[in-house]
Formats: structure tokens, C-alpha cells, sequence
């Protein structure tokens, strides 16, 4: 029963380091995704929204990062 016990808990933590979720994100450059920008973010929080940057514009061009 011991060994068991062992082995569930040795599986249960071997698929919970090896399942981690990625954040998509996408960029936008004035209202155009940004074909040329990757980035995934590891999803430490549990929400992949908190990476996403609101519009932001520099020098007349508006950029925006969205993640889901």
C-alpha cells in the first residue's frame, strides 16, 4: 500500500511540473497584428490576461499587446 501510495504521489507531481500553460499573445500596431512579434508568456498567475498592455501610442503609432 506504501508503494503505491509513493508512485501516485511521484506521478501527480511529475505531470503537474510537466503541464505548464502558455499565454498566447498577439501585437498590434495601429490596429494591425504585428505578424513579425512572438512571445509566450508561462502562465505563473492563472490569468494570461494580465500580460496584455492596453493601447499605448508613441510618436503617432498606437501599439497594444493582447493575450489570452
Amino acid at each position: 500500500m506504501k508503494k503505491l501510495f509513493i508512485l501516485l504521489l511521484a506521478v501527480s507531481a511529475l505531470v503537474s511540473f510537466s503541464c505548464n500553460k502558455y499565454c498566447n499573445c498577439k501585437h498590434y500596431v495601429d490596429g494591425k497584428l504585428d505578424k513579425d512579434y512572438k512571445s509566450n508568456y508561462v502562465n505563473e498567475n492563472g490569468n494570461c490576461a494580465d500580460y496584455s498592455q492596453p493601447l499605448e501610442e508613441k510618436e503617432g503609432v498606437t501599439y497594444e499587446l493582447k493575450c489570452k
